[in-house]
């Protein structure tokens, strides 16, 4: 069979045609490859729509017949191309989803009116190009932490995250940028909390954080993709603000520190409960809650004097933290159960954790 070539043409008068054998560079013709050819997603009709035209050197001394295999053709999903079997072209049967599937890879072929092939099949890559249609989605509808009062400018309080379905590599379409739309109460200022705008986090602002004055603000927080100026989402998030100084995080009876191992850095905006056992009987008791600051540490869990002899369970909701960086979790909650014996003792009860392992101790 005569060395001959294939001759893409495309819309808008575009011309592509590949060397012969032996002229201009020289390549295999199974190495010939045409740039991905660049298809819209959610186009609107009327279908099939033209996409490009195939055509064969060789229909000058005979009547060629075109067909197309591969993804989107005769394998699932089976009908999203075509092509016109006569003239060559490639068409598109209905709106495509970038979210579905970004890419199809077709072969084309070029047989003559006895069924003999009279080219080598040529590789088509279709690359469905992304439009902003999926506004970002928050991992959480309110997210916690907490922070000592006092604290200095600066502080990482906790962390939103925000993800979104478009495409963030070629295009903004998917880039979310966050911002503060709103502090409750606005005290003693507004602006007493800021938020990287690229990485979601939280951190204090303003000096002026004191227990007795404001012990919770909320925050509302937005994200917007195409960098900011595009589909929105909200979430809230609410910070505690602690009156005891680091100095006496530790002088309760009973105190956690909580440590992410994947990152090497501590767990911040994790809620942890601790509860009692109700002897006799299996009936258990809430006595606290509360939520880990920027490092890891909460107020004590017992004050000193409140603890008694019994069974205590802690309880760490260890998959809200990971949603909230965008992991899943292997175990939804991770729960210490342990005995007090000797009251008047500290106890001190570390965790730490990843997404798909956690190791506890007793510390002291």
């Amino acid at each position: 069979m005569a060395p001959c070539t294939f001759t893409v043409l495309l819309l808008l008068l575009d011309m592509l045609i590949f060397p012969e054998h032996g002229h201009g560079l020289r390549r295999q013709k199974r190495d010939w490859v045409i740039p991905p050819i660049n298809c819209p997603e959610n186009e609107r009709g009327p279908f099939p729509k033209k996409l490009v035209q195939i055509k064969s050197t060789k229909n000058k001394e005979m009547k060629v017949f075109y067909s197309i295999t591969g993804q989107g053709a005769d394998t699932i999903p089976v009908g999203v191309f075509i092509i016109e079997r006569e003239t060559g072209w490639l068409e598109v049967t209905k709106p495509l989803d970038r979210e579905q599937k970004d890419k199809y890879l077709l072969y084309s072929h070029a047989v003559s009116a006895n069924g003999q092939p009279v080219e080598d099949p040529m590789e088509i890559i279709i690359t469905v190009t992304d439009q902003n249609d999926n506004q970002p989605v928050f991992t959480q509808t309110v997210y916690h932490g907490s922070v000592l009062e006092g604290a200095e400018p600066g502080t990482s309080v906790l962390r939103v995250l925000a993800t979104d379905a478009d495409d963030a590599v070629s295009s903004n379409n998917g880039v979310v940028s966050y911002s503060i739309l709103s502090q409750v109460p606005e005290q003693p200022q507004p602006g007493m909390f800021t938020i990287d705008s690229s990485s979601g986090l939280v951190s204090v602002a303003k000096l002026g954080l004191v227990a007795e004055v404001v012990p919770e603000y909320t925050l509302e927080i937005q994200a917007a993709d195409l960098g900011g100026v595009g589909l929105q989402a909200t979430t809230t998030a609410r910070i505690t603000v602690q009156a005891d100084s680091m100095s006496e995080v530790g002088n309760g009876t009973l105190t956690t520190h909580v440590l992410n191992t994947a990152t090497g850095l501590p767990a911040a905006g994790l809620v942890v409960r601790l509860a009692q056992l109700q002897e006799p009987g299996t009936q258990w008791t809430e006595l606290a809650q509360r939520h880990t600051d920027a490092d890891g540490r909460c107020q004590p869990l017992l004050a000193p004097g409140q603890a008694k002899a019994g069974t205590y369970k802690l309880h760490f909701e260890t998959a809200e933290y990971w949603q909230g960086l965008g992991h899943t979790s292997f175990y939804p909650f991770v729960e210490v159960v342990f005995i007090i014996t000797d009251p008047a003792q500290k106890l001190h009860v570390p965790l730490l954790i990843s997404p798909y392992s956690y190791t506890t101790y007793r510390g002291s």
